[in-house]
């Protein structure tokens, strides 16, 4: 079995963050009331 690095971690982790910083950017807070403001490198990520 290969054997994991912590290079190779990070990076994984890396690209799992970036797929929920994107998915973030394009949703609406489900809340009616509150929805934090996004980091501009957030924004950067937007589809519309």
């Amino acid at each position: 079995m290969k054997k994991v690095t912590r290079k190779n971690l990070s990076t994984i982790i890396e690209k799992i963050a970036f797929k929920i910083a994107a998915e973030d950017a394009n949703s609406a807070c489900p809340c009616i009331s509150y929805q934090p403001k996004l980091p501009k490198s957030v924004k950067k990520l937007r589809k519309f």
